[in-house]
């Protein structure tokens, strides 16, 4: 299409955020789950709440759609008109004034869960529209390009935009200009949340073609229902099928970014539970109460929560009873939630450590962006406290006085170098190599948790934090260090100890890859100028050793069996180690993507070749954060034309392929060509969580996908989690720099 959006560098838009406020749904279980939470994945979230959602879909989901009377449209069985299918008015009936209710309701009557009700109101030349917000947060939002979308109201009328509205909000709009207004929800347009307004005669105009340019694709296919039922002939536009889009991937991608991370740290118990001991019952029964008290909620949104501060390596997603996602107090209850414990892994990484917290850290600040729209029951605040909370415990555990040693689970003695398994159970080392990649983890994460201390973010302010900043400063812990040396040390230790050359005979370029992205996301974080020109020198021994491995052709030689991954993460890390001063290997980083582009790109199979000689592509969800972290950096940073193919991927790698296995009713469309099960119905007894398979495969030959390894594999998992919410949308707003290092530093003002 010709519409281009406008790059938007926010933390997400508030419209985009407050519709977590409103995602509500049932699954084929016939329980109802709450997807309200930002978090939640399989109706659940934490007690302690960082991950969850009200468990009911919010106190007043109507069953009815609203009081405003129907006329027309697509009727249920007993002949009414379901909502966001209805009609007020007709051309020989046209309203001098209509209410219109903007609503979630309890569950899909047929139009979907997310309504405007009358969705068809035909109104009189100058008749003024009343929109009432009944429940949820919701926008009312012309498609024009002053709001970033195709014009699809009449020519010379004035487009209009409410903001995003929570319940009880109202926002009127007199409409002056005839013909035909499509309007859409901020938050809700992935989900098909549409609406028209026919001010007298219909005539011509952007409004009455058929919706092939609307990006989301159930926006696109409910509006054209709408226009089909208000008898608007729409003959004379292309009638092109709509494709799925780089809107609905980027919508698609924060969805199961979402699920994976909230049934990781607060719903599958695959992990060290916290509290662990009985120092750390005493820290939760005087810490839980304060950070309700500092989010002014009165109780967490989970009962019994599988919380966890440090992740196992893997384990197996199916539920081991039936689900409850709402129980006799109205909330989800995680012990119906949990994974078999048998069956997970029992080990602790540092990287599975590590990518879980920065994807709770992201979170963390995601939250705070959206204090101010994001209605009580949503308990941000209490959740920005609880991640915070856990990744500090996590840090604590891991690298100050946890382990049978007591100076560090994950540590070699006193020092800052990690070693690579740790059994928690019997306080026993299963593996003490020191590894580039679980080093490269940790530095990722504790530069942004050291950004969230720095700033002063509520989620580690609240209720007080854990580890201080510096040592000798504010913190419950008393510890030799404070979060922004052990970032230094740790930062330090990992240039120290991993010579870029040695990387690559160690593990592979894909690992200098990931160190690159990592000091890159250091060098803002550094504590000092010497650190930063210590990161500055570094980075560019790292480019130096891509560069010896990189053939005319843009191919990155000495990487992972995926090709495609090695190019996307080599890619994504010369861009994000460019950011520091004295840093700049771009040029090398678009010929390194553009190879990943151009050369291994399959258009027949719609995703990326693990090799150019391949026939079998095989895919684990390691490979798809690479290539996602790649393709982010390609649009974001260098402007490349990656759109289409980046939909194209995700649509047949994620969801066609399935390396994501199931989805939650907020990203779930049962008209989308390739729909994910509903947990309770993704196989076993009692169903899956919504979470990554660890690898598929495509068979060229055969045209067909498989799943080969159904484990969850959990630094994987979340690598990929994170690299997801870089890429992805909320109605076009996008995470606050894509990830791009020293974009997300500064809290709201």
């Amino acid at each position: 299409m010709d519409y281009e959006r406008r790059k938007v560098l926010t933390l997400g838009s508030a419209a985009a955020l407050a519709a977590l406020a409103g995602c509500s749904g049932s699954d084929s279980s016939g329980e109802n789950g709450d997807e309200n939470g930002a978090e939640n994945d399989d109706g659940n979230g934490g007690e302690n709440g960082a991950e969850s959602g009200d468990g009911n879909g919010g106190e007043n989901g109507s069953e009815n759609g609203g009081e405003n009377g129907s006329e027309n449209g697509d009727e249920d069985e007993g002949g009414e008109a379901v909502p966001g299918r209805d009609q007020l008015g007709g051309p020989d009936s046209l309203q001098s004034s209509a209410e219109v209710d903007a609503i979630t309701l309890e569950a899909d009557q047929g139009a979907g869960q997310y309504v405007n009700t009358p969705a068809v109101v035909w109104l009189e030349p100058g008749g003024e529209i009343t929109w009432s917000i009944t429940n949820g947060a919701h926008s009312v939002t012309a498609y024009h390009p002053e709001n970033e979308k195709q014009q699809r109201i009449p020519e010379s009328a004035e487009p209009f935009d409410s903001g995003t509205l929570s319940g009880g909000e109202t926002f009127s709009h007199t409409f002056e200009t005839e013909g035909v207004y499509n309007y859409y929800c901020r938050p809700h347009e992935g989900l098909g949340m549409v609406g028209l307004v026919i001010v007298g005669e219909p005539g011509g105009g952007p409004g009455t073609t058929a919706p092939d340019g609307v990006e989301a694709s159930t926006a696109a296919t409910n509006l054209g229902e709408l226009l089909s039922i208000a008898g608007v002939d729409t003959s004379e536009s292309s009638g092109e099928t709509q494709q799925y889009s780089w809107s609905d991937a980027t919508w698609d991608s924060y969805w199961y970014s979402l699920y994976n991370m909230s049934t990781n740290i607060a719903m599958s118990g695959n992990g060290v539970p916290f509290p662990l001991n009985d120092q750390m019952e005493q820290l939760q029964q005087n810490r839980m109460p304060a950070m309700l008290e500092a989010a002014d909620t009165d109780r967490p949104p989970i009962n019994n929560p599988n919380l966890s501060f440090a992740a196992f390596t893997s384990g197996d997603p199916h539920f081991t009873q039936q689900p409850v996602f709402e129980d006799d107090t109205g909330r989800p209850n995680g012990e119906t939630l949990a994974w078999d414990k048998s069956k997970s892994s029992g080990v602790v990484s540092p990287s599975s450590l590590a990518w879980t917290h920065l994807k709770g850290i992201t979170w963390a600040k995601n939250f705070q962006a959206h204090f101010d729209v994001l209605p009580p029951g949503l308990a941000a605040k209490f959740r920005a406290q609880l991640l915070t909370t856990l990744a500090q415990v996590g840090i604590n555990a891991s690298i100050l006085v946890g382990g049978s040693r007591g100076n560090g689970a994950l540590t070699h003695g006193d020092s800052f170098e990690f070693l690579s398994e740790y059994r928690p159970a019997a306080g026993e080392i299963e593996d003490k190599t020191r590894r580039p990649h679980h080093h490269a983890a940790m530095v990722w994460f504790l530069s942004d948790i050291t950004s969230l201390a720095q700033n002063g973010w509520f989620g580690y302010v609240n209720p007080r934090p854990l580890i201080p900043v510096e040592a000798g400063g504010d913190g419950v812990f008393d510890p030799p260090v404070g979060i922004q040396g052990i970032t230094d040390g740790v930062a330090t230790t990992t240039m120290d100890l991993f010579d870029p050359a040695e990387v690559i005979e160690m593990e592979s370029t894909r690992s200098v890859g990931l160190l690159l992205a990592a000091i890159g996301y250091y060098g803002p974080q550094a504590g000092g100028e010497q650190q930063r020109q210590a990161a500055a020198d570094y980075a560019n021994q790292l480019a130096a050793a891509i560069e010896q491995s990189l053939t005319s052709s843009g191919r990155v030689e000495n990487g992972a069996a995926n090709q495609a991954a090695t190019q996307g993460i080599v890619g994504q890390g010369l861009l994000w180690a460019s950011e520091m001063d004295g840093v700049d290997h771009t040029g090398t980083a678009e010929t390194v993507l553009g190879y990943l582009l151009d050369d291994l790109w399959d258009g027949d199979a719609g995703t990326f070749r693990s090799g150019v000689d391949d026939d079998v592509y095989t895919i684990s969800a390691r490979d798809a954060g690479d290539i996602t972290g790649g393709i982010n950096a390609a649009e974001n940073v260098l402007g490349m034309d990656v759109k289409e193919k980046y939909a194209q991927y995700f649509n047949q790698t994620m969801n066609r392929g399935r390396l994501q296995r199931a989805e939650r009713p907020p990203s779930r469309d049962e008209a989308a060509e390739h729909t994910l099960p509903l947990p309770p119905m993704a196989g076993g007894e009692h169903g899956q969580a919504a979470v990554y398979n660890a690898e598929v495969e495509y068979d060229t030959g055969a045209g067909e996908w498989t799943v080969t390894d159904d484990t969850f594999d959990t630094e994987a998992a979340l690598y990929l989690a994170n690299q997801e919410i870089w890429i992805s949308q909320w109605s076009g707003d996008f995470y606050q720099g894509r990830g791009l290092p020293g974009q997300s530093d500064t809290p709201p003002q």
